[in-house]
């Protein structure tokens, strides 16, 4: 992928094409800024064009040479992508075998690059041999760093680094990437555009389809605690949650959709016991439904759940695992 075929982030891309056109690309990056905006394309495209073997630079990435399909396809010698394993973490052996890799000359290209995806998610351990690599780089090698929550990096670590921040992409950007990448149709696109934050991954999650299985889910998850199931129907209600409804979306996005679907509906409880404005309910079409809940969760037990669900997203946030979140939220609702 060429930069030319990223959508949004110009300003961010004129830079990086700058600097890489005159050989000045810092050796450590930090990409910040909200999940599902693009920071891994982008990543990705750098380490395209610091190894793409088309004759003229200034098209470098691009985007169909051997070495930028590979790299495309996850496949390049030189390049390296770390991540959070099942356990939302990334281990001290993930980085210790990425440093590994960086330690000799490119194999098969002209720069070495280690993406570190969710970097934030790197245990103590891992990021003090991180440390290690970014205090003494090899000459040959690059390191891209990407977080939502730069906070959680050790200072030392994002001292090392450049850092440029990745705002949230417009929702007219947003409803570009659903149709041209992922063949939504407009209408759903727009109306799942509008709820996404300007993030492409939120926006997946919510795509019109799912918006309707989202609120789906969470009435089950809901009526499940209201009914004081069993300690198993509470977990088969809290695997159904996390369970994606279809692979373009992923698990924790589909759990992060429906826990805020359920906020929406302990949101209008709230009005329902405060004999509120019903019209300002976000689920006025399941009033019945609401009012069903509320007679069991009344007023304090709604807060309470309310708080559960806030507590729950933040730690999706912060990489937590995402069928624990989805237990402990069932059994504490």
């Amino acid at each position: 992928m060429s930069f030319s075929d990223i959508i949004g982030h110009r300003p961010i891309l004129r830079l990086l094409a700058s600097a890489i056109g005159r050989d000045a690309l810092p050796q450590s990056l930090l990409f910040t800024g909200p999940e599902g905006v693009g920071k891994r394309a982008v990543a990705v495209a750098v380490a395209q064009a610091v190894n793409c073997t088309a004759s003229d630079a200034a098209a470098r990435p691009c985007g169909t040479c051997a070495s930028c399909a590979r790299i495309a396809r996850g496949v390049h010698g030189d390049v390296t992508i770390v991540e959070p394993g099942d356990n939302g973490s990334i281990k001290t052996e993930q980085i210790r075998e990425a440093l590994e890799h960086v330690a000799y000359r490119p194999f098969e290209g002209r720069r070495r690059v280690v993406i570190v995806d969710r970097a934030d998610a790197a245990v103590s351990n891992a990021q003090d041999a991180l440390l290690k690599r970014l205090e003494e780089p090899t000459s040959a090698s690059i390191f891209i760093l990407l977080s939502p929550q730069p906070d959680l990096l050790l200072p030392t670590v994002r001292s090392r680094c450049y850092q440029l921040r990745f705002g949230p992409l417009s929702e007219a950007d947003v409803v570009r990437v659903l149709v041209e990448r992922h063949g939504i149709d407009e209408a759903a696109a727009r109306g799942a555009a509008a709820l996404s934050d300007g993030s492409v991954g939120k926006a997946l999650a919510r795509e019109a389809g799912d918006l309707s299985d989202a609120r789906d889910v969470a009435f089950a998850l809901l009526e499940a605690a209201a009914s004081n199931a069993r300690a198993t129907d509470r977990l088969a209600a809290a695997k159904a949650a996390a369970a994606a409804p279809s692979s373009r979306v992923k698990d924790r996005d589909a759990l992060a959709a429906r826990l805020e679907a359920a906020a929406s509906v302990l949101r209008d409880i709230q009005i329902h016991t405060s004999g509120g404005d019903v019209s300002l309910m976000a689920n006025a079409d399941r009033a019945d439904d609401v009012a069903a809940l509320a007679r069991v969760f009344g007023p304090e037990r709604g807060l309470d759940a309310f708080s559960a669900i806030e507590k729950a997203l933040t730690a999706l946030d912060r990489q937590a695992n995402t069928k624990l979140v989805a237990d402990w939220v069932a059994m504490t609702l």
